[in-house]
């Protein structure tokens, strides 16, 4: 008798492993595909969450709101933040937010840039007026992905934030 095995033995395993192996392919497309993009989004949603924080922070020391400063103008892409002695500018485009402090108000000079990459992300802010003056930013935020063709919306949130000079004024 020889060693080995049979015809009927090897596709016996043969069909064996393929029916184990197609029940692993979701699997492995989860591990392959779905956790990196998953990691991907969390990764964004954490560095707008850290920038939302700094605007937050700006905007309960702001005394208000500006139009327009230097080549500046708010927009829905631009956000102009009045502090005691300074301008901030926040910009979102090309899925990075942009915040500048101008040290010096009258001149914008004095520059300080920093940078939240937000990939796929959205934001966009709304100001609210009062008695022909602004008193709050409303902040919509999302993390976008498409999905077949079809864009799925993650992680929606929606801030209101008081400009501090307003809550001041309401106490």
């Amino acid at each position: 008798m020889r060693k080995g095995f049979s015809i009927i033995q090897m596709l016996v395993i043969i069909f064996v492993l393929s029916l184990l192996l197609t029940s692993l392919a979701p699997l492995s497309t989860a591990m392959l595909r779905d956790i990196p993009s998953s990691y991907r989004m969390i990764e964004a949603n954490t560095s707008m969450l850290n920038a939302l924080k700094q605007m937050r922070r700006d905007v309960n020391a702001a005394k208000g709101f500006a139009g327009s400063f230097n080549d500046y103008i708010a927009n829905n892409e631009t956000l102009l933040i009045e502090a005691a002695n300074n301008v901030i500018c926040y910009q979102f485009k090309d899925g990075e937010l942009l915040r500048r402090k101008f040290a010096n108000a009258e001149t914008g000079t004095g520059e300080e840039i920093r940078r939240w990459p937000i990939r796929h992300g959205k934001i966009e802010w709304q100001l609210w007026r009062e008695d022909g003056r602004d008193y709050a930013v409303e902040i919509n935020s999302c993390v976008e992905r498409e999905v077949d063709s079809w864009k799925d919306r993650k992680m929606a949130n929606s801030y209101v934030y008081f400009a501090g000079i307003y809550r001041e004024s309401v106490n």
